[in-house]
């Protein structure tokens, strides 16, 4: 992740700040999470711009809604504080993370993670789109970049063990990786 004074390599980003909501400085937030409820139980987190150093900040309330939640953040009174953020990511530390929903994971497991096609290495996930019906992992390997729907029809299996995606061969897909030879 990036350089600050908390240890970044042990936080786990949940979020990005949207915009401020309403009139008492809170911000929705973009909830990169399998459950946005974990910003229910959270009282600490860290904040900061992408590539900028974390700062400590104390939630004062949450508000759930789907994919979102909307918090209140200790010194952030309002809308014009609020938009200050914006842009900001939200973390906390990797060991008070709950463990994901089974079958979901945390954005930050998957990047990184090698695609392959039994022994056949496709690339690597760059980063992950979220769209109405599904996530959608960017694929950049040998071939270029391409985009993987994140759904069962595609996946085979996510082995964060091995850090790995196994794919189902479908027609059409492969076809636009490669040449079908391996390279």
């Amino acid at each position: 992740m990036r350089s600050s004074s908390s240890n970044p390599e042990h936080l786990l980003v949940l979020g990005r700040i949207l915009k401020p909501h309403g009139v008492r400085g809170e911000v929705r937030i973009d909830c990169f999470c399998p459950d946005p409820g974990i910003f229910g139980a959270l009282r600490d987190c860290f904040i900061g711009p992408p590539g900028g150093a974390w700062q400590p900040v104390r939630i004062e309330r949450a508000r759930l809604q789907p994919r979102t939640a909307i918090l209140k953040l200790a010194g952030t009174e309002s809308p014009e504080a609020a938009a200050k953020l914006w842009g900001w990511e939200l973390a906390i530390p990797r060991e008070e993370a709950p463990e994901p929903p089974e079958g979901s994971f945390y954005h930050a497991d998957l990047l990184g993670l090698s695609v392959t096609d039994g022994e056949r290495s496709l690339g690597t996930v760059v980063e992950i789109l979220e769209t109405p019906a599904h996530d959608v992992f960017v694929v950049r390997g040998d071939a270029g970049e391409w985009m993987l729907p994140a759904t069962r029809v595609h996946v085979r299996r996510i082995d964060l063990t091995a850090r790995r995606i196994e794919i189902l061969p479908m027609d059409g897909l492969l076809g636009a990786v490669g040449d079908g030879d391996g390279r």
